[in-house]
């Protein structure tokens, strides 16, 4: 009986709130009988529905993983222009809002509803507010000076400034100025801390100055081990005196030629001793290549080399526990570029994560906002405590009925009364409280927070263990380099939104790592069928002619063509599963297709050349299928058979034959040189291994900058062999005067 009764008082208390709520939401949608206000108003309200969902998702557009701190590109641009918008559009909106006849029933206490706004208008307000408050959560916290910070920080201070206008100078009555004035002191604050983290981070050594700092750190490295005390016995990272905190102590002051660091301050250098602060310790020394700082000195790739490429390679099992060499190395390299990224790219304030940043950001800083916020409610209430925190409750509908109260009525009655769609104020309110939290998770989670916590707690590696723990428990974070794929043969993958993408294989990442170090010069691929590998690939010789060309995409394309008619003609005839050889030429092949349709900044070439030629095979592969309606409509296998029988339709193989030609011929020969012994695609795997690493050094600005703009989208593989390229200072050898030779006739 007493559960009967109970659920009776529930539903009597849901039904009058229903009652109640349907009332206020009437009055809020009141002004759609205006039909020159209806359009607008309508269409922002949906707008302002889609708003939340995408903010509640924006995880899903990180490119790194769920815990990274960047955000897509795209996706920050497209919100950011929106936003940018919003503020004048919803001005206008609320100035017409404002004018509208005074709240009914349900709109508020009658002791304010004489001096109040309409219901519209103080919704339109709060969604002011809080887009204002996610407005961070999609712009680049810039780390790179310059005056484009200081415009996009006026702009915020002009906008917090104009919504403050609009909160004590439109609002009358005191709980609804309170609750509002509490809502900008909030955005205020966000604001300062937004100003605070560009001036600590640009005035920092340790951030905005630390390039220029380990210039002149590396300058006096062979005085420091001298100075330190280094076991021959230790393993090769814990010999290393590469800085990775605590160098900005050693600062003097500012000389012609760098700083002036005092050498007896070495002692509180943290160096390198576990592989994610080699990857921290990296990321400082890549920093100069970007901020166009002097380049490292012999001594330095050489030391680099020696400790990347073999030292720390021989030392992954005994730190790691049964971690191949190639795995440790590719991971080190994924975590140096993750760092690199979060730096110039990130949207939350991880590049500061620290013990005593987590204190003063998490912990005293919401105390502060908390006590500004206490004082706003009083100061409205006239400095009457009591009268102000009872108006709070009076005059606020929303804050009287409670807020879970409020969001059940308006999910129970969403179907019922369609207006009640347009009262979703409850929803950005879950999305600031969803993205705040968010930020705190990242910042736990972020490597930045684990190298500070490696350093700060070395003797106790408590911290740490928990940190990791809950990494692994919580979030997925990536172990495995994932390259795109795209052939030029497949019009599928031409139409696809997304390419489809491929792991790379660990016989790829052992190759690769082996071709590292090599010393032997880097070249297009012709050097590994004339005199690498011990003269194993000898009996391809004749076919060096597919790799003479003054254009690497020219022969990334001839290559990735003759590879594909080759696997698709080994599917046909006999479809079994691949080999590490043929798998690994096969994803280089479509990677490296990718790179040159998708990516052509980061290959050495200059971009509108490489653009040439893909866009001439482009049109020679649709002359070849006929035009348009074989281009597009034709099979896969069809289009293979094609191009696989084109050579046959020369007169002759010489000079002028196109890139799709010397792919069909190269083809054919592949074929008929395929005897089942896996030998040519044992040949064709190291050709692309040698390709792959040929295209990664680079020397020109321009191509850096390509590789800094690309991070943001995720790590590519060509990314992580120029970044080893860079420290290890391997380059790619001039060449000059190449011409194309021609082709041998078929037999």
């Amino acid at each position: 009986m007493a559960v009967t009764e109970t659920r009776e008082t529930e539903s009597e208390l849901l039904q009058s709130c229903s009652e109640t709520m349907i009332s206020f939401v009437h009055n809020m949608t009141a002004s759609y009988a205006d039909k020159s206000n209806e359009s607008s108003v309508v269409a922002t309200s949906v707008a302002m529905f889609i708003l939340p969902a995408v903010f509640f998702n924006l995880n899903l557009f990180s490119r790194v993983s769920d815990v990274s701190a960047v955000l897509n590109t795209t996706v920050r641009l497209f919100l950011s222009s929106a936003l940018n918008l919003f503020l004048p559009v919803m001005s206008y909106l609320f100035s017409k809002a404002k004018k509208a006849p005074p709240p009914g029933p349900g709109g508020g206490h009658s002791a304010a509803r004489d001096n109040s706004l309409s219901p519209l208008a103080r919704v339109i307000l709060l969604w002011m507010l809080l887009v204002e408050l996610l407005r961070k959560k999609v712009e680049a916290i810039l780390i790179t000076t310059g005056m484009h910070v200081y415009s996009s920080l006026i702009s915020h201070a002009t906008t917090v400034a104009w919504l403050g206008n609009l909160v004590f100078f439109n609002l009358k009555a005191a709980g609804q100025k309170a609750l509002f004035g509490v809502l900008w002191v909030l955005c205020a604050a966000k604001l300062v801390q937004r100003v605070a983290i560009t001036e600590i981070v640009k005035r920092s050594y340790a951030h905005g100055k630390n390039a220029r700092l380990i210039s002149s750190y590396m300058a006096h490295l062979p005085k420091l081990k001298l100075l330190l005390d280094v076991d021959d016995a230790s393993s090769s990272m814990d010999r290393c005196k590469f800085a990775v905190m605590g160098e900005e102590s050693m600062v003097l002051k500012a000389g012609p030629h760098g700083y002036e660091l005092d050498l007896g301050l070495a002692g509180a250098v943290v160096t390198v001793g576990k592989r994610l602060c080699l990857s921290f310790a990296l990321f400082k020394l890549l920093r100069r290549r970007l901020e166009n700082l002097p380049p490292a000195t012999k001594q330095e790739t050489d030391e680099c080399r020696e400790l990347i490429l073999d030292g720390m390679c021989k030392d992954a099992q005994a730190t790691a526990g049964d971690v191949p060499a190639e795995v440790a190395l590719f991971q080190v390299l994924n975590d140096e570029v993750n760092f690199l990224a979060e730096y110039y790219h990130s949207v939350l304030p991880v590049v500061l994560a620290s013990p005593y940043f987590f204190v003063v950001n998490y912990l005293c800083f919401p105390v502060v906002v908390l006590g500004l916020c206490v004082m706003t409610i009083v100061l409205c209430g006239n400095g009457s405590v009591l009268y102000a925190f009872k108006s709070l409750t009076n005059d606020n509908y929303a804050v009287s009925s409670g807020i879970l109260s409020l969001t059940k009525c308006l999910w129970k009655n969403v179907v019922r009364s369609p207006p009640v769609f347009f009262s979703i104020c409850y929803l950005l309110f879950i999305v600031v409280i969803y993205e705040e939290v968010w930020e705190f998770i990242v910042f736990l989670l972020s490597n930045w927070f684990i190298v500070s916590l490696l350093c700060s707690f070395s003797a106790n590696p408590r911290p740490v263990r928990c940190i990791l723990w809950l990494r692994r428990n919580i979030s997925h974070y990536p172990s495995l380099i994932t390259i795109k794929q795209f052939t030029v043969l497949s019009m599928m993958r031409c139409l696809s939104p997304r390419l489809p993408t491929a792991t790379l294989p660990k016989h790829a990442k052992l190759a690769i790592l082996e071709r590292f170090r090599r010393s032997n010069p880097l070249s297009n691929g012709r050097a590994v069928l004339l005199t690498s590998m011990g003269g194993r690939h000898r009996r391809f010789s004749r076919l060096a002619w597919a790799c003479q060309s003054g254009a690497v995409a020219e022969v990334i394309l001839t290559w990735h063509i003759a590879t594909s008619l080759l696997e698709t003609k080994q599917q046909q005839q006999l479809p079994t599963s691949p080999s590490r050889s043929r798998r690994t030429a096969a994803r280089l092949s479509r990677y490296c297709a990718y790179l040159v349709a998708f990516r052509p900044e980061l290959l050495p070439d200059d971009r509108e050349g490489t653009e040439r030629i893909y866009k001439d095979l482009k049109k020679g592969i649709k002359a070849a299928l006929g035009g348009a309606r074989g281009y597009y409509l034709s099979s896969e296998r069809s289009r293979h058979e094609t191009i696989r029988a084109l050579p046959a339709k020369l007169a002759s193989a010489d000079a002028d034959m196109t890139v799709l030609e010397r792919g069909a011929v190269l083809g054919k020969q592949l074929v008929n040189d395929e005897a089942g012994d896996g030998a040519v695609w044992e040949m064709l795997a190291d050709v692309w291994v040698e390709l792959v690493v040929y295209v990664s050094p680079s020397r020109a600005e321009e191509h850096a900058k390509g590789h800094e703009a690309t991070l943001v989208q995720g790590s590519e593989l060509v990314t992580l062999l120029w970044v080893l390229s860079t420290h290890t200072g391997i380059a790619r050898p001039d060449h000059e005067g190449e011409v194309d030779q021609p082709a041998p006739a078929l037999a």
